[in-house]
């Protein structure tokens, strides 16, 4: 870092001008009450401004003249503006209410400031496990031949099972009241630089997709050009290291699996006396809608990319047919005008081509009589024998059944996919069943389609496998709509 890169760093960086900013305490204070005390995402403009009156109301009656005599709306209006950015205000498709957010770098002043309060102790140990941790798996994957990889493993091999032989004769060591505490302490900063990283990812996002939205609005040149252009930058937003990194971590949150996993881990973790002593408003306890909510809102992001394709595309065939419809009533004007004063010389109009091609009358076939059918009398009749067996060979799926089969797994499973339906409930009658499905999942409210592709194994009336390779179907239980999933979980967290 040279002296000329801090200097423009303290200058032009929001976190650095929020630091030094005569009314940081109060600014950075009401940041942490409204969007840290109670971790949420964004928030409403009516929840902020109730939120921010109540916060001033309280500090205001500390002084014996008002701190901050300005109306909650003139702050709002200065955090969110262009010059400050402390603040980023949009409007969601849900309603026609502005939402506000934390911009990337006040979520990191955030963070960094929560780190400098002074903790009970430091989890050194913790620490350097998980660089032990990260270290041994990165040598494991890119240094190590395979036979090395093989005894490597079969050396845990032989640790697991002298540890299995330990518990079983009662040996083992379980973890003391500071391990607890560290590896909690460990967890929780993981977790909210986690959360806290959202708000880069998304901003990353968002600027990808200004540049789509530039090179739309400058384009000159054709439709291929222009798309071509915009999907290259999809394609660095897929390929770049934050997309993948991106799309793995959001592949996790589609399993399953894994979630229901995570979200068992997370409440057996209020189970120990130690942790809720530490934690008694169980802020990790909707770590998973947290992550599901800030990980859909990213990915609407890029869906937004589509969206500017498919307007481009409606502008761009809008802007060609008024230009043919122009076209044509320029000449239906030119043909009025000379209809009653055609031109009198022999060339009053030339075409760029080799020649005219015209069609006259005379240049058309003459006329053929049709030939005259005779008819008989008699009537010849024809024997045709058809085979109807076919009629009664065709493939029947009940409807009502297979919606009972997704009702019986909404009742074991709240969230699953047809792939995990097929596993427990084997699909019988081919592809016409997997259309069934697909059709009921298109008319239910529970039901959405993911791009993920799923590949399933499945059989027909003969008994012969397929593999089927599809779009991802999810079935979850207590929803309206994936529209709206955020106000649902909002919800479940309240």
């Amino acid at each position: 870092m040279t002296y000329e890169y801090l200097q423009n760093l303290k200058n032009n960086h929001t976190a650095l001008q929020l630091l030094n900013a005569d009314n940081f305490a109060m600014i950075v204070g009401f940041f942490d009450y409204a969007f840290k005390s109670n971790p949420t995402q964004t928030l409403k403009e009516s929840e902020i401004f109730t939120q921010l009156d109540d916060y001033l109301y309280a500090i205001n009656q500390s002084f014996d003249e008002p701190k901050f005599p300005k109306t909650s709306k003139a702050y709002l209006d200065d955090f969110s503006h262009q010059n400050s950015g402390y603040l980023r205000k949009y409007y969601g498709y849900e309603s026609d209410e502005p939402i506000y957010e934390l911009t990337p770098d006040i979520e990191k002043l955030l963070t960094w400031l929560g780190g400098l309060q002074k903790q009970e102790f430091v989890a050194t140990e913790s620490k350097l496990k998980i660089i032990m941790t990260l270290l041994k798996e990165l040598e494991f994957e890119t240094n190590l031949s395979d036979e090395e990889r093989i005894k490597q493993l079969e050396n845990e091999k032989k640790a697991i099972d002298s540890e299995i032989k330990a518990i079983q004769n009662s040996q083992a060591i379980r973890f003391d009241e500071r391990k607890i505490k560290e590896q909690f302490m460990q967890i929780q900063r993981s977790s909210s630089e986690l959360l806290s990283d959202f708000r880069e990812i998304e901003h990353n996002f968002r600027t990808l997709n200004q540049e789509a939205k530039e090179a739309i609005a400058l384009a000159d040149g054709s439709k291929t050009e222009v798309l071509s252009t915009i999907f290259e930058i999809e394609d660095a937003i897929r390929q770049s290291n934050q997309g993948q990194s991106f799309y793995a971590f959001w592949d996790f949150l589609m399993d399953v699996r894994q979630i229901e996993h995570l979200d068992l881990l997370l409440s057996n973790l209020y189970n120990l006396p130690q942790v809720e002593a530490m934690d008694s408003d169980r802020k990790l306890e909707n770590l998973k809608y947290n992550l599901l909510s800030g990980g859909e809102k990213s990915h609407k992001v890029l869906g937004k990319l589509i969206e500017q394709l498919r307007r481009f595309i409606d502008d761009k065939l809008w802007v060609e047919n008024r230009r043919i419809l122009e076209l044509a009533h320029s000449i239906e004007q030119k043909a009025i005008k000379l209809k009653e004063n055609p031109p009198t010389q022999r060339e009053f109009f030339s075409i760029n081509d080799v020649k005219i091609v015209v069609e006259s009358i005379a240049s058309k076939r003459l006329f053929v009589p049709t030939v005259a059918e005779s008819f008989s009398h008699e009537v010849n009749d024809e024997i045709i024998e058809i085979d109807l067996t076919k009629l009664y060979n065709q493939v029947y799926v009940d409807e009502a059944m297979l919606k009972q089969n997704i009702k019986k797994l909404l009742q074991q499973k709240s969230q699953f996919t047809l792939k995990e339906l097929n596993e427990v409930i084997p699909i019988e009658k081919g592809v016409s069943e997997v259309v069934v499905y697909l059709k009921l999942a298109q008319n239910m409210k529970n039901a959405y389609l993911e791009e993920s592709r799923d590949e399933m194994v499945i059989s027909d009336e003969q008994g012969k496998q397929k593999r089927v390779l599809m779009d991802r179907v999810v079935f979850v239980r207590d929803m309206t709509g994936r529209d709206n999933r955020d106000n649902i979980e909002k919800d479940k967290i309240k």
